[in-house]
């Protein structure tokens, strides 16, 4: 009887994208359960309590194929996923992944029997914890022997929830399927001697190039640049260094968390920011852009620039803003906006121009190229915006002005296609708005008046 060539079957590699999938997808919430807890517990590491649900799929993938290397591969599929849904750990989210499943097989490694319970313990223990590891290697070094034994309770409290969500869940229902005949009982199939070894050193070598490529792409710059529409312009701390800290609650996703940084109003406030200025635009060191309304900053005492690590090693993270969207790991830069309007006129009830301010909430990020490389975009849907100035029963086109000409979009088109976004690109020197498809496609770049005809 002919065997199977490849050591993954299709059907393997179909449960594992599954499993990979829900992982990701759900990984999200599992953080924002993690907070909830937290913040009724407010004491070290209790947001480790979630920490196993987060490996429970990659112990899940090795007992349902009964192969070795299962947990790595389906961590890499299921770090891609959180990467593309937008985790906000950005591509770290990969080496964090990647490290629990060389753990989860690591951990099976020992075990004659894949199926025992000791082998689900062990390996859910140990990949729930290294998460606190991997992202201490991206933070600041505990600096005493107090946030060293923070540090070690938040790594016990991962391995016990890695124990019993990963391990012991893990466990049970992979006998509970197998019960019910949703899967066959199949004995475990290792890879070959030489094969697993060399698997296994491939993996931790791809985890090591990845720690130091984040090391490097992650690590801000010496010092952050504030400028933009300001009379001073500035980097800090080179400059006004001596700026005050204050701690502050920050609340995301309805939690509330306690944070120590510079009030952002100062730091714009020293740069003399023009007197037209409406915006300031906080680009990250992964590219991801978002900005907060100068109202907002001379208001928010909450919003801060908050210092990660020490010395040459340390990052800025924005904390506190009103959107979650504006709460950017990693700051690269700091520009202040002038005055940033598109008008909006013609066949309609409530005309008034377009502000992107009005619409943070409304607005999505999406990859559009216009015509100087891909970046990542914050748009709004174009069928909601001219839904609240009201359109006129008449109304057929809308009419998008640009210098390179009017591109006519049918209106009942526009409105029935909430994939027809309004993007804002902001740059130190100008404010543009285009007109795009959410898969890159542009109708209008350089729009500088929508009218509805």
């Amino acid at each position: 009887m002919r065997t199977n060539r490849y050591y993954f079957s299709t059907r393997d590699l179909l449960m594992m994208a599954a499993l990979a999938a829900l992982g990701g997808v759900t990984g999200t919430y599992v953080t924002a359960a993690g907070k909830v807890l937290n913040s009724f517990v407010g004491v070290p590491g209790s947001m480790q309590w979630a920490a196993g649900l987060h490996v429970l799929w990659l112990v899940l993938a090795v007992g349902l194929t009964g192969k070795q290397g299962a947990g790595t591969v389906t961590a890499i599929l299921k770090g891609a996923v959180e990467l593309f849904t937008g985790n906000l750990h950005g591509i770290l989210v990969i080496l964090v992944d990647v490290v629990a499943g060389l753990l989860v097989d690591l951990g099976f490694l020992p075990f004659r029997d894949k199926d025992r319970l000791p082998a689900y313990l062990l390996a859910g223990g140990l990949a729930a914890a290294s998460n606190v590891f991997v992202f201490q290697l991206f933070a600041a070094l505990p600096a005493d022997i107090l946030s060293y034994g923070a540090m070690l309770l938040a790594s016990l409290m991962a391995t016990l929830s890695g124990v019993v969500f990963a391990g012991f869940l893990g466990h049970t229902l992979v006998a509970i399927l197998r019960r019910a005949g949703v899967i066959k009982d199949r004995e475990a199939r290792p890879m070959g001697r030489r094969a697993y070894p060399i698997f296994l050193a491939t993996m931790a070598v791809l985890a090591i190039v990845l720690t130091f490529y984040l090391r490097h792409a992650l690590s801000g710059p010496p010092a952050l640049p504030i400028a933009g529409a300001v009379a001073a312009p500035y980097a800090y701390p080179e400059e006004h260094g001596d700026l005050a800290t204050v701690t502050a609650a920050g609340i995301t996703r309805q939690v509330s968390e306690r944070y120590t940084g510079i009030p952002l109003r100062d730091l714009i406030a020293a740069a003399q920011p023009d007197p037209d200025a409406s915006k300031v635009l906080i680009q990250g060191i992964d590219g991801y852009t978002f900005f907060v309304s100068m109202e907002e900053v001379q208001n928010n005492g909450g919003l801060l620039l908050v210092p990660q690590g020490r010395s040459e090693d340390t990052t800025y993270d924005i904390t506190g803003a009103e959107s979650n969207k504006a709460w950017v790991r990693g700051v690269a830069s700091l520009t202040v906006i002038g005055a940033t309007r598109l008008p909006i006129t013609g066949a309609l009830s409530k005309p008034a121009p377009f502000d992107p301010t009005d619409w943070q909430a409304k607005m999505d990020s999406y990859t559009v190229d216009i015509g100087d490389g891909a970046r990542k975009l914050q748009g709004a849907p174009l069928s909601a915006v001219l839904a609240a100035l009201e359109p006129a029963a008449g109304a057929t086109t809308v009419m998008l002005a640009s210098a390179e000409g009017q591109t006519e979009v049918p209106l009942a088109e526009v409105m029935a296609d909430n994939d027809i976004r309004l993007f804002t690109v902001f740059t130190p020197e100008w404010v543009r708005f285009v007109v795009a498809r959410t898969d890159g496609s542009i109708l209008s770049n350089g729009v500088t008046e929508i009218q509805v005809q």
